[in-house]
């Protein structure tokens, strides 16, 4: 008796839900082959796929399948009336009647090997035959012999309440050799039931579930590594929101530094799961021992060592980085300033690459132009270390704006107290839904961050002033994307700013073209362009 299972792959030609659904590919692979792949890596004794078509037969031979060949049928026979002619074969192979047969099917593709494993375990433990199921609880309904519908249930519960309840998966059905021909079926007392999780259970009948094959044979282990501090500002955690939302398919970690308890204040009121680490070194490991597919870098300047360490086993996509790692990444996505020292062909740049968050997206949103100007927004990033929102409202002051003026603070920014200006102002603070405060404001001050490529999307003329060097070498904060560059804020003088803003307030024909000259570059714009535009860029879609 041998300690490996036999499998048998059942395998018909003449599918009519999915049509030549056997031999379609899936995630590039034809579907059967994803069966013979997890039945060879379990080291089993003998793989066979039965089989009444030609393809599918030059199909399993090549990936590594025995083949026994039936005539063409009608599908109406089953598997086990299959599995007793199929036994001479299997004996014919080198089997045994004391040997496992294991039924698998090639329409559950994501059965794992160790689910095979596990039902070795269990034959090993008394099991006289196997059976996947899949957790199926829900509130049901059944025809009673009048014809009337009557509850499957004694009390109407909550799903997780209600009793185990499982369907077979159809996955793995097995028995010893020696009892399917002695009794003409794999279903042999006593059985053991092997649980399978959604994705496992998978079987693959219609376009519908052809679909959701599709996306779990696609779907990738991603990290997003990021953080936020006060002097690091909040830029870097808004955009990886954005891009977890963008990726929320895949199987997604968002990777913080455990000295910058920032970031996590940040995404504790979000649904994507974090993971903290000491340094760079630990982060590299963690990226090996969860088998990431790709790696995310938003956190400027990083270093070769991190980026060729990740690069042995995962791709590495930076963003905004002029470090040296970035020379080595598959790609960097620099919508704010390009690295020369980086081919073209692996950048991303300019607003169409900007990544905002998604609520820019849910709604046709855009700025209603207005002759004149009502409403200010005063908004400068998430810290605002150079307390640039305070020169601002001082500007307006000077002005004796009667309007209405928005002040939007950050989480690590410092409070602003409305009563210390002659000002009609509202305050908000971390807000969530930026673009509906946009769509207010008939003209803004910002810095030079990517809230200048949101405002754009708006069509809100913009002053732009930079809160550090860094942010002079950004591009995008141009006439061409609705926006009046200033300079460094710390050397812009309040009456200067004051004059500024009085020049914009009072010539409407400044702030149309500004308007339009914003929203005409970002219409292409798309978060869900720049994904797909990565993800293919990087062979992963």
């Amino acid at each position: 008796m041998s300690s490996a299972p036999w499998i048998v792959i059942p395998a018909r030609g003449g599918s009519t839900g999915v049509p030549r659904k056997n031999v379609r590919l899936l995630g590039g692979v034809p579907l059967i082959a994803r069966t013979i792949q997890t039945a060879l890596a379990a080291n089993v004794a003998g793989c066979v796929v039965v089989t009444d078509d030609d393809e599918i037969a030059e199909i399993a031979v090549a990936f590594g399948a025995l083949v026994v060949r039936e005539p063409k049928t009608t599908g109406k026979a089953t598997l086990d009336e299959v599995m007793v002619r199929t036994i001479p074969d299997l004996i014919g192979f080198g089997a045994t009647e004391d040997d496992i047969l294991l039924t698998m099917q090639p329409t559950c593709p994501f059965v794992n090997s160790k689910s095979i494993h596990e039902a070795m375990d269990a034959f090993a433990n008394g099991a006289g035959s196997v059976i996947t199921v899949v957790d199926d609880r829900h509130l049901g309904w059944l025809i009673d012999e009048n014809g009337k519908p009557k509850p499957d249930y004694t009390a109407r519960l909550n799903r997780q309440m209600l009793p185990t309840h499982y369907r077979e998966s159809g996955a793995i059905i097995g028995a010893r050799i020696s009892d399917v021909l002695a009794r003409g079926t794999r279903i042999v007392e006593p059985i053991s039931l092997i649980e399978l999780s959604q994705n496992e259970s998978l079987d693959i009948d219609t376009w519908a579930d052809w679909a959701v094959a599709e996306h779990l044979a696609t779907r990738r282990r991603i990290l997003l590594r990021t953080d936020a501090a006060k002097a690091l500002g909040m830029g870097h955690v808004y955009r990886t929101l954005a891009l977890a939302y963008a990726l929320a398919r895949h199987e997604l970690t968002i990777v913080l530094s455990d000295d910058k308890p920032l970031g996590a204040e940040f995404f504790a009121e979000y649904p994507f799961e974090v993971a903290k680490v000491a340094d760079d070194a630990a982060f590299v490991e963690y990226a090996r021992e969860t088998s990431a597919d790709l790696v995310v870098l938003d956190r400027l300047d990083n270093s070769a060592a991190v980026v060729a360490g990740l690069k042995e086993f995962a791709k590495v996509v930076t963003f905004e980085d002029l470090g040296e790692g970035a020379e080595l990444a598959d790609l960097l996505v620099a919508d704010l300033y390009e690295n020369p020292r980086v081919p073209a062909e692996r950048q991303l740049t300019g607003v169409e690459n900007s990544i905002l968050a998604p609520s820019f997206e849910s709604l046709p949103r855009k700025n209603d132009f207005n002759e004149t100007v009502e409403t200010v927004l005063v908004l400068f990033g998430g810290t605002d270390p150079s307390h640039l929102a305070g020169k601002a409202l001082r500007a307006l002051e000077q002005l004796n704006f009667a309007g209405n003026v928005i002040v939007v603070r950050g989480l690590g920014a410092e409070p602003v107290n409305a009563a210390d200006y002659a000002l009609k102002i509202e305050l908000l603070s971390n807000v969530k839904n930026i673009p509906a405060v946009m769509e207010r404001a008939d003209i803004a001050l910002s810095s030079a961050g990517r809230t200048i490529t949101e405002l754009s999307c708006i069509g809100v003329p913009t002053l732009c002033l930079a809160q550090n060097a860094k942010e002079l070498t950004h591009t995008h904060t141009t006439v061409n994307n609705g926006v009046l560059m200033l300079g460094l804020g710390s050397l812009v003088t309040t009456e200067s700013l004051a004059n500024h803003l009085r020049e914009l307030i009072e010539d409407s024909s400044l702030r149309k073209t500004l308007h339009q000259r914003a929203l005409d570059a970002t219409i292409a714009r798309s978060n869900t362009k720049i994904v797909e535009r990565m993800m293919h860029t990087l062979d992963l879609s």
